[in-house]
C-alpha cells in the first residue's frame, strides 16, 4: 500500500497528551465550552479539548456536547446508534444535548440549560448554527474546517481535493459566520503537501491530527487569534457540497481509468464504485449491482481486452484481479468486489460464481444528476500525469 505522508499515526481511541501543545503562559480567564460535533473527525477533536483541560494551564472550566439524536442503524434499521461524539461525553460525564428529531434547522432550537458557555466549537456537525445561538456564546464559535479555506467551503472538503487531483490540502480554524457555511475570519491556517498517493481515510486522519493541535492552540489564544484574524478572500471561493451517492455510478463510455481510480480513492470508503453485471441463471437473464472495493491501475493490461469496447472485463490470473475497460481504452484492475446484500468476495471468487468474462454496464441516472456528474469529471485533473498519457 502507497504512504502518503513521511510518517504515520496509529489511530488510538484516546489524544495523548504529547500529541497537544505545551503551555507556559499565566492564567487566564476560564472557558465553559459546548462542542457541536458527529463523527470520528469530530470525536479527535473532542477529545484534544479533554485532554487539554486536564492540563494545569488549560483555559477550559467545563465541556459540553450537542450532537444529533441517535439513529438506527444496521441492514434492518433496527439498532439505535449514537453518534460517536456522544461515546466520549458519556465516558467523561458531559452534559448531552440533542436537537429535536428529523429536524433539518436548528432555526427554532434553543441550547435547553441555563448554563452560560462562554465558547462555541464546531467540528463535523452537519446543522448551519443560527445566530441566536452563536450570540448566546460571550466568544462567539469557532469551527474546524478541513481545507485551506475560502478553497472547498462546505461538507465534502477532503473528498473534492483528492477527486480535483489537489496537491496539498490543510486545516483552517475560523470564526463560524452566522450567515454562510464556511465564510468567518480565518484564526488560523495550516497546509500539508500530499507526497505520495491521497486517498481518503488516512488523509482525514492527518488533517484530524493538525486539526486537534491548531483548535487547542486556538482556544488557548482565543484573543490574540481574534485580533490578528483575517476574512476570506471572497473572489477565491470554491465549493465542496456533501457527495451524493450517484457519483458511485460508473459511465465507462465517458470516464477514463484514471479517473475512475482518483474517484475511488477520493469517495470509496464512503460509496464504492458502482456497476451493473447481467447474466443467465437456469435460463432465466438476472442483473445485479456490484461494487468495486479495492482497484488500481495495472501496470500491464489484459492482452484479451485489447479492442473491447468500454465496460468489457476479463480476469488476469497472472494477478488475480478483474481488468476492466474505460472510454480512453485504458484498464482498471479490481482485486474485490461485493454484490448487493452479499458479503465481499476476491477476483478470483467472482470468476467462479459468475464469469470469467464480460460487460458491465451502467445505470441511467435522471438527467440532471448525470449532468452533475459529467461536470464533476471534467473538472478533475490527474494526480500523477502519467495516469493521464
Amino acid at each position: 500500500m502507497n504512504r502518503i505522508f513521511a510518517s504515520t499515526r496509529l489511530k488510538a481511541q484516546f489524544i495523548r497528551h504529547s500529541t497537544l501543545p505545551c503551555f507556559y503562559s499565566t492564567t487566564r480567564e476560564k472557558l465553559k465550552v459546548l462542542f457541536f460535533g458527529t463523527d470520528d473527525f469530530a470525536a479527535d477533536h473532542l477529545r484534544a479539548l479533554v485532554n487539554y483541560k486536564s492540563d494545569p494551564s488549560s483555559r477550559i472550566e467545563t465541556i459540553d456536547l450537542v450532537c444529533p439524536p441517535d439513529r438506527y442503524t444496521g441492514r434492518s434499521r433496527d439498532t439505535l446508534t449514537p453518534s460517536i461524539t456522544k461515546d466520549v461525553a458519556s465516558f467523561y460525564d458531559m452534559d448531552i444535548f440533542h436537537p429535536p428529531e428529523k429536524a433539518t434547522t436548528l432555526d427554532d432550537w434553543h441550547i435547553p440549560t441555563t448554563k452560560q458557555y462562554d465558547l462555541g466549537v464546531v467540528v463535523s456537525f452537519g446543522y448551519f448554527i443560527p445566530p441566536h445561538i452563536i450570540s448566546s456564546f460571550k466568544y462567539g464559535a469557532v469551527n474546524v474546517h478541513p481545507s485551506l479555506l475560502p478553497k472547498y467551503r462546505g461538507a465534502a472538503p477532503i473528498q473534492h481535493s483528492i477527486l480535483y487531483g489537489d496537491r496539498e490540502t490543510g486545516v483552517t480554524i475560523q470564526e463560524l459566520d452566522d450567515k454562510e457555511f464556511d465564510a468567518g475570519r480565518i484564526l488560523a491556517q495550516q497546509s500539508m503537501t500530499f507526497r505520495d498517493v491521497p486517498s481518503y481515510t488516512p488523509v482525514k486522519e492527518e488533517l484530524s491530527l493538525m486539526g486537534t493541535k491548531m483548535l487547542v492552540d486556538t482556544v488557548h489564544n482565543l484573543e490574540d487569534k481574534k485580533e490578528n484574524a483575517s476574512i476570506q478572500d471572497s473572489s477565491k471561493v470554491t465549493k465542496a457540497p456533501k457527495i451524493r451517492k450517484e457519483l458511485s455510478e460508473i459511465d465507462f463510455t465517458k470516464m477514463a481509468a484514471w479517473q475512475a481510480e482518483q474517484l475511488h480513492r477520493a469517495i470509496g470508503p464512503q460509496y464504492p464504485l458502482r456497476v451493473r453485471l447481467t447474466f443467465k441463471r437456469k435460463k432465466k437473464t438476472r442483473y445485479i449491482w456490484m461494487q468495486l472495493l479495492q482497484v488500481h491501475i495495472p501496470k500491464v493490461p489484459s492482452a484479451v481486452l485489447k479492442g473491447k469496447e468500454p465496460g468489457s472485463f476479463a480476469f488476469n490470473a497472472s494477478t488475480d484481479t478483474l481488468h476492466i475497460v474505460f472510454g480512453d481504452h485504458k484498464v482498471l484492475a479490481c482485486s474485490h468486489l461485493k454484490a448487493e446484500n452479499k458479503r465481499a468476495i476476491t477476483a478470483n471468487d467472482f470468476v467462479n460464481g459468475y464469469m470469467y468474462e464480460g460487460m458491465f454496464e451502467k445505470e441511467e441516472l435522471p438527467e440532471y444528476l448525470s449532468k452533475l456528474n459529467e461536470a464533476k469529471i471534467a473538472k478533475m485533473k490527474p494526480f500523477y500525469r502519467s495516469y493521464a498519457e
